[in-house]
């Protein structure tokens, strides 16, 4: 008998149909098949290089590739898994708090106007008459202001701020930072200050949440004209009643042209740097003219910045010497703002002050009631800062949106939901709260990390720190490790042997202070932060010669607002030897 015939022909595969059949792409094939044959396939008698079907399911039934399609499997889970988060994220946009703003009944009151023109005053009026209700505020130095004048008027208020807390008992108002804002209580009334910084990608999200969610019967929202427009479609879109309060300012401003140098500065002044080192050189060159300075500066514990602004405003010191700081609120009688510097570092580069910026500073020259007009002036060929105080500042055309905390209660992964927040794409109506601090932190604690403490790591990982800071970092890494392990978190210990070393003490102590206040507990260490503060005092009332700015060639002082490491000598030498 002879063989029975074979009805079926064996399979083969080219290149292509493997990758299509059983999704394997060609760096797998490569790599894993044999080489192929050359088998005929066409009646012309042509061939090709082809696999037999042997030989594909020897590789598919191989260790290699089941390892391969296991691994793609989880691939496309984690793909799918992202773009779930993704699309969870994003559905936390305006119309989320909007949503949550139509639930209250408010009535919103706005106060219009430039600086200096009465705003902020009035809504605290209505506020110290209508209580029980809350100040928020942009600055811990502006808060502890508001807290003193409605104490002074005989009405009881606490002041709260991420640093301290001042408790009154039975107060009738609350003034805090806006990122202190209670949102548990109901107030009578609230006041929401410089609320054009809604769109502020490191703050704004707390105007946006404050103007949501506050609960207040009647809210007053205090603002620069840039920003009218969008607020007013903001209330609209809760369905609230808004009355617009127009304000002007109330002392003439206007630009006095190009300040000479030390021979042009008087008595009233007030200087503008931008960096802890500008401001020390500044006042150090003013004083060894004989002026009286008091000096403003962020890294200035909150009680220094307090002794300071005394100093001015009693007289012991004539000349103010600041950051932008005193830009927001900061009441002081100040006749003339001149600008020693007109670019600053927004914590990315180095760039030129903006419209809105320069109209804030300079706003704060020509106090009503304390001087009849306010005057500006800069250091140097800098005419745009002239030009930009009758400019148009840009138009506010969007918000901040905080990171949902609520988002924590899923299973996914705190880290992946930081990230994929941060690479969201960007939308042209909302920025989103920008994390990267909080990535920072994390990445340092990222191995305590457990489903059961997610909450906690989120609050201490939210607690303000300078992440450019490596000795605060590594300081807030240690606490933080000790608090997640149930530990006692160390005390600073940077010591007060310098003026620098007592701001790093001090802002350790603040990160103490915050992270203990986290999980619920409040240790007084005012002793020893008033102890910082009267040696920052000792350090500020001595020779202030060391924080001179030198030429780093010839060790020659360099002029207030001369913005060069190089004195021109020895700039001309380098460039013309």
């Amino acid at each position: 008998m002879g063989k029975k015939p074979n009805h079926r022909q064996e399979k083969n595969y080219t290149q292509g149909q493997i990758i299509s059949e059983f999704g394997l792409p060609k760096s797998f094939i490569r790599k894993h098949f044999p080489p192929p044959k050359m088998i005929k396939r066409s009646r012309q008698g042509n061939t090709f290089p082809l696999w037999t079907e042997k030989q594909v399911k020897k590789v598919l039934a191989s260790p290699a590739t089941e390892h391969y399609l296991r691994k793609k499997e989880a691939e496309t889970e984690e793909l799918r898994r992202e773009q779930e988060i993704r699309e969870l994220l994003e559905s936390y946009s305006p119309e989320y708090y909007i949503s949550r703003a139509q639930k209250l009944n408010r009535i919103f009151i706005l106060h219009v106007g430039p600086t200096n023109s009465g705003k902020t005053y009035d809504a605290v009026e209505d506020l110290k008459k209508n209580t029980p209700g809350t100040y928020l505020g942009p600055l811990r130095l502006l808060a502890l202001e508001m807290a003193d004048k409605i104490n002074d008027a005989g009405i009881p208020c606490s002041m709260i701020t991420g640093e301290e807390a001042i408790i009154k008992e039975n107060a009738r108002i609350v003034s805090s930072t806006i990122e202190l804002c209670d949102f548990t209580r109901h107030f009578k009334t609230a006041v929401i200050d410089e609320a054009q910084l809604i769109g502020d990608p490191d703050r704004g999200a707390a105007w946006m949440k404050a103007l949501c969610m506050v609960d207040a019967d009647v809210v007053h929202v205090c603002m620069a004209p840039e920003a009218a427009g969008y607020i007013v479609d903001l209330i609209t879109a809760f369905g609230s009643e808004y009355i617009i309060k127009n304000h002007s300012r109330l002392a003439p401003l206007s630009y006095a042209g190009v300040c000479r140098g030390i021979r042009d500065i008087r008595p009233g002044d007030a200087l503008i740097c931008f960096s802890r080192k500008s401001v020390l050189s500044t006042a150090a060159q003013l004083e060894k003219k004989g002026f009286r300075t008091s000096v403003i500066y962020g890294a200035l514990p909150p009680q220094a910045r307090r002794d300071e602004v005394r100093k001015y405003m009693e007289g012991e010191s004539n000349v103010v010497v600041a950051t932008d700081a005193i830009g927001l609120g900061i009441s002081l009688p100040i006749a003339r703002i001149i600008f020693a510097e007109t670019s600053k570092f927004d914590g990315k580069k180095i760039r030129q002050l903006n419209v809105a910026e320069v109209k804030q500073i300079a706003g704060r020259a020509g106090r009503y009631g304390l001087n009849e007009y306010g005057e500006v002036l800069n250091f140097g060929d800098h005419s745009f800062v002239g030009s930009y105080l009758n400019a148009q500042s840009r138009t506010v055309k969007g918000c901040c949106i905080a990171f949902p905390r609520e988002i924590l209660q899923t299973e996914y992964p705190l880290e992946k939901l930081l990230r994929i927040w941060q690479n969201l794409k960007r939308s042209k109506l909302f920025i989103r709260e920008d994390m990267q601090d909080a990535l920072i932190l994390l990445g340092t604690v990222k191995k305590l990390v457990r489903k059961n403490n997610r909450e906690l790591v989120f609050d201490l990982i939210t607690c303000p720190v300078d992440t450019s800071s490596q000795e605060l970092v590594g300081y807030w890494t240690q606490c933080a490790s000790a608090i997640i392990k149930n530990k006692e978190a160390p005390l600073p210990y940077f010591g007060v042997g310098s003026l620098q070393a007592c701001e790093l003490q001090y802002r350790a102590w603040d990160i103490h202070h915050q992270l203990l206040r986290r999980i619920g507990r409040e240790e007084d260490y005012t002793s020893e932060r008033e102890e910082i503060c009267r040696m920052i005092a000792r350090y500020m009332a001595q020779n202030k010669d060391q924080y001179l700015r030198r030429c780093r060639r010839c060790g020659r002082v360099l002029e207030i607002g001369y913005t060069f490491g190089l004195c021109e000598n020895c700039y001309e030498t380098e460039r013309f030897p």
